[in-house]
């Protein structure tokens, strides 16, 4: 099969001086894809469009493979065949890597795909200033690509394994990696003990305050507050910080000032005062809390990754089976945060609007339960025992 064309997605900043994504092939801007962002941007939140974008990448790199280019064919605004749609179903269901994808995955492209569609067709019908037997035409063919693509994905869809929830981390293996992190500790993996203090602070923030890996590392010195009711302000990245990181710096969160406990508010200062200078390089400052060891900038979203693949590879444990990563972490300290506020004898309203905040969600979002699941599988367990303990015994007959 010959090179297909790269199709690739660059943040460009625009001349009222905010950034966009734009879809490229060959390195040249694609005009009806980039049109319909444009126009969604209107609705939607920049890293939804960027998401979105690269939905639409997958149809164009399918389309370039088969020597027939996707605006040439939705300019005709003729109906798919159905060995079209299906081999374009397939593609947007499976990976770069030719697996299959998960359903979110899939049902999240077969939106975008049918958000490009819609648009493509209103774009041409208005371009071409069809009568009005034409413009009835083009909505029939519309309609039928649209419900024949949903068809074909949906059971594509149905057959791929639904995405599962992250585990939380048990006590026991809180407790045992807190253990290996520790600076000082015989079991840690990392030798330089400045080190070690940067990857315990950054475990210890992330199980506190519900971090995403994006967030963690857009932490800055500033955004402390180390004194006596000790907080740290997670905020909302900058598009300069958006423009510069390549790496995942996410646009998700809703800024928010997290209190923290003493314990780790006196680690972050040891970490600050004793270790972090130590990891900066001369006459390059910086004013990120996490800093690479490599060259004294800003630590990467990735290398969070790294620490805490190395520190699982170090266990030499096979009988701890959670996989320890950000998503991990943060779905932990969800559970921990529940169960706290349970404890408190908070009412459930203001436990869904703590949690909420805490996690940087919309109020009414469906991941305050998601990442919750297990502690209210756990309080549900508790309440059903002690249900069962008050209940009179059976009577029996004599």
């Amino acid at each position: 099969m010959p090179d297909v064309p790269c199709c690739e997605i660059r943040l460009i900043r625009t001349a009222s001086g905010g950034l966009r994504p734009y879809l490229l092939v060959e390195g040249v801007p694609v005009i009806l894809a980039n049109l319909w962002a444009e126009d969604l941007l209107h609705k939607s939140r920049l890293n939804t469009v960027e998401s979105y974008l690269r939905d639409v990448a997958v149809a164009y790199e399918w389309a370039l493979s088969r020597d027939s280019p996707l605006e040439r064919k939705l300019e005709r605004l003729a109906v798919f065949s159905s060995t079209e749609l299906t081999s374009l179903a397939e593609r947007l269901c499976s990976t770069r890597r030719g697996a299959e994808a998960s359903q979110s995955t899939c049902t999240r492209r077969l939106e975008s795909i049918k958000s490009f569609i819609d648009f493509s067709f209103d774009h041409y019908v208005e371009l071409n200033r069809l009568s009005l037997m034409e413009q009835s035409q083009a909505e029939k063919n519309k309609n039928k690509n649209l419900r024949n693509l949903s068809k074909k994905i949906i059971k594509i869809a149905q057959q791929s394994e639904p995405s599962l929830p992250s585990t939380p981390l048990g006590a026991d293996e809180e407790a045992l990696l807190k253990n290996v992190l520790y600076p000082g500790s015989s079991k840690n993996p990392f030798k330089s003990v400045k080190i070690q203090a940067r990857n315990h602070c950054l475990f210890l923030v992330m199980l506190e305050t519900l971090a995403r890996r994006g967030e963690v590392v857009l932490i800055e010195l500033d955004d402390l507050d180390l004194g006596p009711s000790p907080t740290i302000r997670i905020k909302r990245p900058s598009d300069i910080n958006r423009e510069r990181r390549r790496d995942g710096a996410s646009l998700k969160t809703r800024g928010r000032i997290v209190p923290i406990p003493v314990l780790l508010a006196a680690m972050l200062n040891e970490y600050i005062c004793d270790h972090r200078p130590k990891l900066i390089r001369p006459k390059r400052p910086c004013t990120a809390l996490f800093v690479s060891s490599r060259d004294g900038r800003r630590m990467s979203a990735r290398t969070v990754n790294t620490v805490l693949r190395t520190v699982t590879s170090s266990l030499g444990l096979p009988n701890f089976s959670t996989r320890i990563h950000p998503h991990g972490l943060r779905t932990t300290a969800a559970n921990t945060a529940r169960k706290r506020l349970e404890k408190s004898g908070a009412p459930s309203l203001n436990i869904s609007d703590a949690l909420a905040y805490l996690g940087g969600w919309s109020p009414n979002s469906d991941s305050i339960q998601k990442y919750s699941r297990q502690a209210i599988s756990d309080r549900l367990g508790e309440i059903l025992r002690i249900s069962d303990s008050t209940l009179p015994p059976e009577k029996t007959d004599d």
